[in-house]
């Protein structure tokens, strides 16, 4: 059993994922007593650790190879039984598997303005911030995630349009990581 839970932080790019993580790192180190929580940037896995097929040009991204990026996950986080506190920061959830994750977030940017000049301003082209925006629009993460997460109350949904929303969603998932761990100590599983 893990000490610490893992949670996917997903969304569609510019919704304030590796901020929201960041947040949560920071609230974590200064909670009483500190948790021991762990970032892992799929972006920075994917560039590191050569888990990608080239370079998609007219989209700016790197062309993901699922299989070796599923296989670092893996060895990173060893295969989800290890201690755990990994807070998994992807646009996707695609790929993972279900006995690694015990939460699942999906921040929400459904104001399209905001969105739209968050993505523009990364220098984006316009097929890549359509193709976000579309992807936002329609819900496809939040899609994704329940569709792969079934159990009641492992996918969220948050809204991550404004800088305030990004630190209580850092709280609140900080307060679920704490009720996890009540519950764990309740059900005999803690240390």
């Amino acid at each position: 059993m893990r000490a610490l839970p893992n949670i996917v932080i997903t969304g569609t790019p510019g919704v304030g994922k590796t901020t929201t993580c960041t947040q949560i790192l920071a609230l974590a180190s200064q909670s009483d007593p500190p948790l021991n929580l762990q970032h892992l940037s799929i972006n920075d896995l994917v560039k590191t650790r050569s888990a990608h097929s080239g370079y998609d040009e007219e989209l700016q991204t790197l062309i993901v190879d699922e299989d070796k990026l599923m296989d670092e996950v893996e060895k990173e986080i060893e295969d989800g039984a290890g201690n755990g506190g990994w807070i998994i920061d992807w646009h996707s959830t695609e790929g993972f598997a279900i006995r690694w994750v015990d939460l699942v977030v999906v921040l929400r940017c459904e104001e399209t303005a905001i969105l739209y000049d968050r993505l523009s301003s990364r220098g984006y082209k316009d097929a890549k911030v359509q193709e976000n925006m579309d992807a936002e629009i329609f819900g496809v993460v939040a899609d994704e995630a329940r569709e792969g997460w079934t159990e009641e109350g492992q996918v969220v949904e948050l809204k991550s349009t404004e800088a305030e929303d990004i630190e209580e969603n850092a709280e609140r998932i900080l307060q679920w990581v704490k009720n996890w761990l009540k519950d764990r100590e309740a059900k005999g599983d803690g240390d």
